[in-house]
């Protein structure tokens, strides 16, 4: 069995808004048996994994993907960091340049 499904499924349910009630009625099994899924009481099948893919426009690896460190993270792990640090220049550097307008401005307007 694919290791924390039921935290997975359980996570994109939340994250789209619906009902267990409403996931149990289209993949036809009752409430009850699909609670047990999410909590891992019950084992589901590649064919379940699937259908309940289906209802959310997913594809099955995507969903799997929920809650775990995205693979781009693993291979470039300064890349944010490094993303982080220009943004932050970046708006400095544009912070500064609105004061130099405004004090441009200001000059200009009080030497009229």
């Amino acid at each position: 069995m694919i290791q924390n499904i039921g935290k997975k499924l359980r996570a994109i349910r939340n994250t789209h808004c619906i009902s267990q009630k409403i996931v149990a009625d289209q993949l036809g099994i009752s409430v009850t048996a699909y609670s047990k899924i999410e909590t891992g009481i019950t084992d589901v099948s590649f064919h379940k994994v699937q259908q309940i893919a289906d209802i959310y426009g997913v594809s099955i690896i995507d969903m799997l993907r929920i809650g775990e460190k995205d693979s781009q993270d693993e291979q470039y792990p300064d890349v944010k960091k490094q993303l982080d640090e220009l943004s932050e220049r970046y708006n400095d550097q544009q912070k500064k340049i609105i004061q130099l307008y405004e004090i441009i401005r200001t000059q200009k307007s009080a030497s009229l």
